[in-house]
């Protein structure tokens, strides 16, 4: 049996048992739409950390940073940059977005928009926008699926065959699993990820240079400029450094999947914990970038693809069973992260969409439908993975610039500013999307030097503002409940004690002040 063969059914074995588990995991609560996609609100801080992490860690961590680095040089370094603000945010933001969930019955970032401005066609809009927006991220994971497929048999499979079995494994995965057992999967994925990474970060230095300080010497000696900004690209200048990490420091939590979390999560205190320890996860990054730039020495002399080298690096370093781990390591970074990204897109497009202009639509016809969506979804992502070939970073940055200009509809006015309207946020977003497009279709990226994404997002927030002030806005007893809600905080009752008293010598009760 050849080496290639032995690899490919140790991966195939693997996939099976993921999801098998992620079936398993998830089976009991998958029964309803409520427990398919938030966990009845009862994911608690283990598999939400889990959860969390697989969503930000991707095939784009797995592969794309290090071709990213590779190919582009030091303006990588917005990514670990980009995280270190979102978690700050995340902190934040996401007990809030928990609290309003649990208060209000939101299960989509769809629900939360119409909610707070209280216009169903806004959040109708919205649903539809973002889920065609979440196909481009989609199409990450099957980009990154169908890379590794053709690496591990030296391109014998094409592109197209590898991205149709990525297709086919992605959307059978999410139609079984749901909330619960995505998050049983991501437990696997990020223990097989982290060794993968760590393996090949302490083994390269010691193979091809002798060391780290040898390493870290040649990079300075032979491509000091591809460790700078701008790189290789004489694009990626300090401007667009900063502009970028804004955009997706903000934008990274815009992303309908994260409402998903954190509609599932027990309360307030499980997603602030994620935030304190979700760094632990930047580590990877960190080796993936470092991977990415001792590749530029190794194949000085070779022409590799981007998303390729982590995976040829691997080959030349691996015994086949290592390698078939490693890989299979890779394909599920691939395949789960993708879980969530198409649940959400379904179930906008069959309760934010679909169910609000069919209202006679029953709660049953709704969750079928979201399930059989599943493939529909997935479906029109490998299409543009096959239309539109590219580095997985470009497409994951592109997706960032219309995903972001939700800023100011879901953390300015959702969560900041009362005086906000639905008015403003639709004109926002018509500006902001309408310049997106534009400047991807004229290829005006950077635009002066800034990201395009960056400047859209300012015409989008001048403009909400200024449409927001002239119109009406949502009546102020909802707003008083709305933010009541997401900013609720429990109060005790503090009763000074004597000098010199204890516990015990205090009244009944008063030894457990109530809330």
């Amino acid at each position: 049996m050849s080496d290639m063969v032995f690899i490919l059914g140790i991966v195939g074995l693997g996939v099976l048992l993921v999801t098998w588990v992620g079936i398993r995991g998830g089976r009991q609560a998958s029964t309803t739409m409520e427990g398919w996609l938030v966990n009845d609100r009862q994911m608690g801080p283990w598999l939400t950390w889990f959860l969390l992490g697989t969503e930000i860690y991707t095939a784009f961590t797995f592969l794309g940073l290090a071709g990213f680095a590779y190919s582009k040089g030091g303006g990588v370094f917005y990514n670990v940059a980009t995280n270190d603000v979102g978690y700050a945010l995340g902190f934040m933001l996401l007990p809030a977005i928990g609290l309003l969930g649990r208060k209000f019955g939101y299960v989509t970032q769809s629900d939360f928009i119409a909610g707070r401005y209280q216009n169903e066609w806004l959040g109708i809009i919205v649903s539809f926008c973002a889920a065609i927006i979440m196909i481009a991220y989609i199409d990450l994971n099957i980009e990154g699926l169908g890379a590794v497929l053709s690496v591990l048999t030296d391109h014998r499979l094409n592109i197209l065959s590898a991205d149709i079995i990525g297709f086919s494994v992605l959307s059978l995965a999410v139609f079984f699993g749901g909330i619960r057992g995505n998050a049983w999967q991501s437990v696997i994925k990020d223990l097989l990820m982290f060794g993968a990474i760590a393996v090949l970060f302490f083994t390269i230095p010691y193979r091809y240079f002798g060391g780290f300080g040898d390493m870290f010497s040649q990079m300075m000696q032979k491509i000091p400029s591809h460790l700078n900004m701008p790189g290789p690209t004489h694009k990626l200048t300090l401007s667009w450094f900063w502009t970028t990490v804004i955009l997706t420091g903000f934008g990274q939590w815009m992303w309908p999947q994260w409402f998903n979390v954190a509609f599932s999560a027990k309360g307030p205190r499980t997603l602030k914990l994620q935030a304190v320890f979700m760094p632990f996860y930047q580590l990877v990054k960190v080796a993936v970038i470092t991977i990415g730039f001792a590749a530029v020495l190794i194949f000085a002399t070779q022409k590799v693809g981007g998303n390729e080298v982590v995976l040829r690096l691997a080959q030349q370093i691996f015994p086949p069973w290592a390698l078939a781990i490693f890989a299979l390591a890779a394909v599920l970074s691939a395949i789960v992260p993708a879980g969530p990204i198409i649940m959400m897109s379904c179930t906008m497009l069959a309760r934010n969409v679909y169910a609000k202009l069919v209202p006679q639509t029953t709660d049953r016809q709704m969750f079928n439908m979201t399930r059989w969506l599943v493939f529909v979804v997935t479906f029109a992502a490998l299409i543009l993975a096959v239309v539109a070939q590219s580095l997985i970073v470009t497409v994951l940055l592109v997706a960032y610039d219309f995903i972001a200009q939700l800023v100011p509809a879901v953390i300015i006015g959702g969560l900041l500013w009362r005086r906000a309207t639905g008015a403003g946020v639709a004109a926002g977003l018509l500006v902001g999307w309408g310049l997106s497009l534009y400047f991807l279709l004229s290829h005006h990226d950077p635009v002066l030097g800034y990201n395009a994404g960056f400047v859209a997002l300012l015409a989008n927030c001048v403009t909400f503002f200024i449409v927001s002030l002239t119109t009406q806005p949502v009546p102020t007893s909802f707003l008083d409940e709305f933010f009541g809600a997401a900013y609720h905080r429990r109060r005790r009752q503090v009763i000074a004690a004597p000098r010199g008293a204890l516990a015990r010598d205090l009244p009944d009760s008063l030894k457990n002040p109530v809330s």
